[in-house]
């Protein structure tokens, strides 16, 4: 055995009690997509390790990537972001069911709905009662919901941010945020921001990937750059109780291979649901508030990658083609971790926004779906966006049809 590692100061208790987990070597940022005449440039490389925290018992990236390496300024210092809510169906369909949820459970015609992190609009257009402010710091992605017509502050939230909308808008009967508080680094002023904007009874939702499908499904490419912060609702609920709000009510979610969209209030608001009581008893019963869980996923994410490149390698020796399909953050995650470049790889297909580039750090050409992959009928498609592999299935009939194959590493790494 080897000598246990030096614990390290938390990001969010400030305590000396952080554990490594599981180390995942040098890792460049998952959403860098690079331009053809990047490709000689170095790139930013960081070690991605994860560790638990013994004290508020949060897991967390030990190392933290800052903003400006994935937000992107150009030389006019416009940000933008790579990823558009909207391109999926699914998820368009999921967040106009969360708005419906939301006017139907704490709204009236008056109340005013905040979400930080509003990407293009997705959510907030399905609003129809309701007055919507969307936060969005990406130029590009926020130029999509203004064009909507959805009133769209392009600017980091704060705690400075929250003053300034205070004086001029007053307060929220509901913020919400999807798939952002995992990504934020000073979680402690975001948190002071949106309790000083929550208005009586003012319901503050946030819904990300939850530890426990992480951990079930060995969802290594859940884990990058961006996402600081994998909640339990045990280590959600400290980090609320030190800014003074508490969790009334939880739901868990399909959407990103498992999510838990969390309700949470100033303390005293609401009473504890009992659907919540079931799922922190739930949490206890699976120690997820010890290092337990985290070192045996550590040892399964190991096997998984080995499963992995094994089957990979077994299907080059056949000469069989094998393609990427979906240029996402978890691939550039997995072909990393797992070493899988263009020997393995003839491309990765996307739907639009990063064809043309390549991959970070393995520099993988990404391709048209429609203009290559559809007409290509390659033998595989390692598929980097299995979360949606309902959706892509139901897309790529034609390939399917053709004798084609998706390969998938979640939980285990397979044919399907």
């Amino acid at each position: 055995m080897g000598l246990k590692k030096e614990k390290q100061t938390c990001h969010v208790c400030n305590k000396d009690n952080l554990q490594e987990i599981i180390s995942f070597g040098d890792m460049p940022v998952a959403n860098a997509f690079l331009k053809k005449e990047d490709l000689q440039k170095p790139e930013f490389k960081y070690e991605m390790k994860v560790g638990f925290c013994e004290d508020c018992k949060m897991v967390q990236l030990v190392n933290i990537v800052p903003y400006d390496k994935y937000i992107i300024p150009d030389t006019d210092g416009i940000r933008n972001y790579a990823f558009f809510s909207s391109t999926s169906k699914s998820m368009t369909e999921h967040f106009a069911g969360m708005a419906k949820d939301i006017e139907d459970r704490f709204l009236d015609s008056n109340s005013q709905v905040m979400e930080i992190g509003s990407n293009d609009g997705i959510m907030l257009q399905a609003f129809k009662k309701n007055k919507v402010l969307g936060i969005e710091p990406s130029h590009n992605v926020a130029k999509i919901a203004a064009d909507k017509g959805i009133d769209t502050m392009t600017e980091f939230f704060s705690e400075k941010l929250s003053e300034k909308i205070s004086k001029e808008r007053g307060k929220f009967k509901t913020i919400a945020t999807t798939n952002v508080f995992l990504n934020i680094i000073d979680v402690h002023d975001f948190l002071r921001g949106t309790y000083n904007l929550l208005d009586k009874k003012g319901v503050f939702i946030t819904e990300d990937p939850y530890i426990q499908n992480i951990l079930s499904q060995k969802a290594y490419d859940q884990i990058y750059d961006e996402h600081i912060w994998y909640f339990s609702l045990h280590s959600l609920e400290n980090l609320l109780n030190m800014n003074g709000m508490e969790i009334f009510d939880a739901e868990k979610q399909d959407v990103h291979g498992g999510s838990m969209r969390v309700y949470s209030c100033k303390k005293g608001d609401y009473k504890l649901t009992d659907r919540v009581k079931k799922y922190f008893e739930e949490e206890k019963e699976n120690k997820i508030d010890t290092e337990i869980p985290y070192k045996r996923f550590a040892d399964e994410v190991k096997v998984s990658k080995e499963k992995l490149s094994e089957l990979l390698a077994h299907l080059k020796n056949e000469r069989k083609r094998i393609v990427g399909y979906g240029a996402s953050s978890k691939g550039t995650i997995v072909c990393n971790y797992c070493d899988i470049g263009t020997e393995t790889l003839e491309y990765i297909a996307d739907a639009k926004h990063k064809v043309g580039k390549f991959s970070p750090g393995k520099h993988i050409p990404i391709v048209s779906q429609e203009e290559v992959f559809r007409k290509d009928n390659p033998d595989y498609a390692l598929l980097f966006i299995p979360n949606h592999l309902k959706e892509v299935v139901g897309k790529e009939k034609k390939f399917l049809e053709q004798g084609g194959r998706f390969i998938t590493h979640w939980p285990e790494p397979r044919i399907i």
